[in-house]
């Protein structure tokens, strides 16, 4: 999902129809491999197929509530059909610096009410959209010490996840799960906080259950946005890795997140974040989260808490 750090692009039409054409394609893959074989790690009960957002899930077969907030790495699991999730951004705060130009620029970037509506459409195919209600981005200039101040609605972003296989997986060691996660970027911010262009995304979330009750989270997406410069659109690629355990209740993690451009003497952002989750009860999830800047071409550090609710 979007997070204050920039890692939705686009590739234009023909790469729209190609991954709808490829998701397509996979579903029905998995759908028949997970019906006819037993060649899936993990594969969900013939009886949860007749549900959909007409008829849902009863809560006595839901699988339990996974979040995709607040790290970079989401998981691969959707939310059961006819279900509506509800992850919430309370408040995020970015702190960077800028030594391009000759000059540095400090940034105290907020944004509050991040909505991420997840809403089960089949057994393992949620829709989503993402709403920044409010985002406030301060600048200062250390030289000279001039400032500017811009605030509003952020952008908007729509898209889904098609979980191939592994949605039902408990905790069994080595029992995986993957998905294909698109999100198209609609701009709905002023130009002054956006870039005012679409974007797009495609990503893979892997989860892998590691022995001693460790879990591994891999997610690379293919990326096509706006250049830095905002005058075209260039390709790059964004890996997480991330690695949880649950600890007296709390689902600690560490995670590294890297985002490459195709552009030239663009340098990579890099971040080491730490975080966790706590469940207040079974359809409601408290987190928080760290990022740190492992480079000066990344954000310094970025701190963010919310709140996820499961109806």
């Amino acid at each position: 999902m979007p997070r204050r750090r920039k890692h939705f692009r686009s590739n234009g039409i023909a790469a729209i129809v190609t991954a709808v054409a490829v998701v397509h394609l996979l579903a029905a893959t998995a759908f028949a491999d997970e019906t006819s074989a037993t060649s899936k790690p993990i594969a969900a009960p013939a009886s949860k197929w007749q549900y959909n957002l007409f008829n849902p899930t009863p809560p006595d077969q839901m699988r339990g509530m996974d979040t995709d907030r607040p790290n970079f790495t989401n998981t691969p699991h959707t939310v059961d059909a006819g279900h509506l999730q509800i992850e919430t951004g309370l408040f995020d705060y970015v702190n960077s610096f800028d030594h391009t130009g000759g000059t540095t620029l400090r940034g105290n970037d907020y944004a509050v009410g991040q909505f991420n509506f997840r809403l089960g459409v089949l057994n393992n195919l949620e829709m989503n959209v993402v709403i920044n209600s409010y985002q406030l981005d301060q600048t200062r200039d250390e030289v000279s010490r001039a400032s500017t101040r811009v605030d509003g609605f952020g952008d908007t972003f729509f898209g889904g996840k098609l979980n191939l296989w592994g949605n039902e997986g408990g905790d069994e060691v080595w029992a995986t799960g993957l998905a294909i996660q698109p999100q198209f970027k609609f701009s709905t911010a002023r130009s002054a906080l956006g870039n005012r262009h679409f974007e797009f995304a495609v990503g893979a979330p892997l989860l892998v259950n590691l022995p001693n009750g460790f879990h591994l989270g891999w997610m690379p997406s293919g990326l096509y946005e706006r250049n830095s410069t905002n005058t075209g659109y260039v390709a790059g690629l964004q890996n997480s890795v991330a690695l949880d355990r649950v600890f007296s209740g709390i689902d600690l993690y560490i995670e590294y997140a890297a985002s490459v451009s195709t552009e030239k003497h663009v340098k990579a952002i890099q971040t080491l974040d730490v975080g966790g989750t706590y469940p207040l009860n079974d359809n409601v999830v408290l987190d928080t989260g760290f990022n740190f800047g492992l480079n000066k071409d990344s954000n310094k550090v970025e701190a963010l808490v919310g709140i996820s609710v499961r109806l």
